[in-house]
């Protein structure tokens, strides 16, 4: 306390550490990042570009599926909308209970397809499922920008 009863305050801090704390206030300088996150969102975008890259290259196999009965060792589809498959191409046939059984394809009219199978299965309904075109990963993962 002073002499005349008023009451007067001192510095508490330092002058040189208060000065450089008001005097380094540039922007950036209060918000430090370390720099192992820069480097982690670089290395993110350098994997983001190569998945867009290699999702536009590659490619998948695809499947007609034909609805399909089996009758002993031979299935017959209908032949709707699909491209119709070469004699001799091979091709699965798909049961309800997801089961699947590989065939050859014996004969091709407009309407139908008939495939052998490798061994007779039991009486039952499903679908054959036919080899289609490739298609690229992209429009597949996509399918609106395609």
């Amino acid at each position: 306390m002073a002499d005349d009863g008023e009451a007067r305050y001192e510095a508490v801090f330092r002058e040189r550490w208060r000065d450089r704390q008001s005097g380094g206030a540039r922007p950036g300088e209060l918000i430090k990042q370390p720099g192992w996150i820069d480097a982690g969102l670089l290395a993110l975008g350098v994997l983001l570009a190569a998945g867009v890259v290699g999702a536009g290259t590659m490619t998948v196999a695809r499947s007609e599926a034909l609805p399909a009965a089996v009758q002993g060792d031979s299935v017959t589809a209908v032949l709707a909308d699909a491209a119709a498959p070469a004699p001799g191409t091979a091709v699965q046939f798909r049961d309800d209970s997801g089961a699947t059984f590989d065939a050859v394809v014996v004969e091709v009219t407009p309407t139908e397809v008939t495939a052998q199978l490798s061994q007779p299965g039991p009486e039952s309904t499903g679908q054959l499922l036919l080899p289609a075109a490739r298609q690229r990963l992209i429009s597949l993962l996509l399918p609106k920008l395609w």
